[in-house]
């Protein structure tokens, strides 16, 4: 994470963090509001300790709650992550602000099941582009990133686990009727995120090669590593050398290029896989 940011990649996550913002307000004022639902993670959890707080005649600010809810999370995270993964996760967090407070509520779809759709598509796409920009929308995610690298968990499992405390909640103070939609969003939403983010998901990479002298050359800078084995064609009875590669889905690319500018008349063989145990360096961001 600290590594120096060119000008691009800067502009890019900027634009990111911004439009996170603009996706989240979208899918909170004009769809997930009129659902009658709660939202995932801190904003979720703000809108349940207000509605609890409204209804024994405290009433207190969203915002507030959020900022509040917030603060421990993000200073955990700038000790975890440092700077970069910090500050871009609070340009988030200012740009969903802003944009709830431009977007008005209005209704384009009246079924609550549809805007419940939606609005979690919406959130689950923001939510992800960020996460593979290397920065999280703040609050829960900073744990739920935590969680991913250090366990290898998919975040949208570790999601569902924090949000669930909110459909319980939900459930012990308003009843049954009130989570319904809540659990069709968060669950919609984790399995958007799961998909976007594609760098929690990992691959195995058998690359088979007669002349791979120079493809494991290559390889040694690879942050992932390499395992060699010795093998033999069943039909040409020549010394065939299989290397296997575990690494991170969108990485697959370079690899490709990697393999066929160095033998290129190597085999490559990909399947998904999940690393699970052992020293496997993440790469929280491309």
């Amino acid at each position: 994470m600290a590594k120096q940011l060119n000008w691009k990649t800067f502009t890019k996550r900027t634009l990111i963090a911004i439009l996170f913002g603009f996706l989240a307000a979208i899918g909170i004022n004009i769809f997930l509001v009129n659902a009658h639902c709660y939202t995932s993670g801190i904003t979720g959890i703000a809108q349940v300790i207000q509605a609890v707080m409204q209804s024994n005649g405290v009433t207190v600010s969203l915002s507030l709650l959020m900022a509040i809810l917030n603060a421990p999370l993000y200073i955990f995270g700038l000790f975890v992550f440092g700077w970069q993964y910090i500050g871009f996760s609070l340009l988030t967090l200012v740009s969903n602000i802003i944009f709830l407070k431009i977007i008005p509520v209005v209704a384009f779809v009246k079924d609550p099941l549809t805007n419940t759709l939606l609005g979690a598509i919406l959130l689950g796409i923001g939510v992800g582009l960020c996460f593979n920009n290397g920065f999280t929308t703040g609050g829960t995610d900073i744990i739920v990133t935590y969680c991913q690298t250090r366990f290898h968990r998919k975040v949208g499992f570790i999601n569902n686990i924090v949000n669930g405390g909110i459909l319980l909640a939900s459930l012990l103070f308003f009843g049954p009727s009130k989570i319904i939609y809540s659990t069709i969003s968060i669950i919609v939403t984790s399995f958007v995120i799961d998909y976007v983010f594609t760098l929690q998901h990992d691959i195995s990479v058998t690359i088979f090669s007669k002349h791979p002298k120079q493809l494991i050359e290559q390889l040694k800078s690879f942050e992932h590593g390499a395992t060699i084995l010795n093998g033999t064609g069943i039909y040409t009875d020549e010394p065939t050398t299989v290397i296997l590669v575990v690494a991170q889905a969108p990485q697959l690319k370079y690899l490709e290029r990697l393999v066929k500018n160095a033998d290129p008349d190597s085999f490559v063989c990909v399947s998904n896989t999940t690393a699970a145990e052992g020293q496997y360096n993440r790469a929280l961001f491309q």
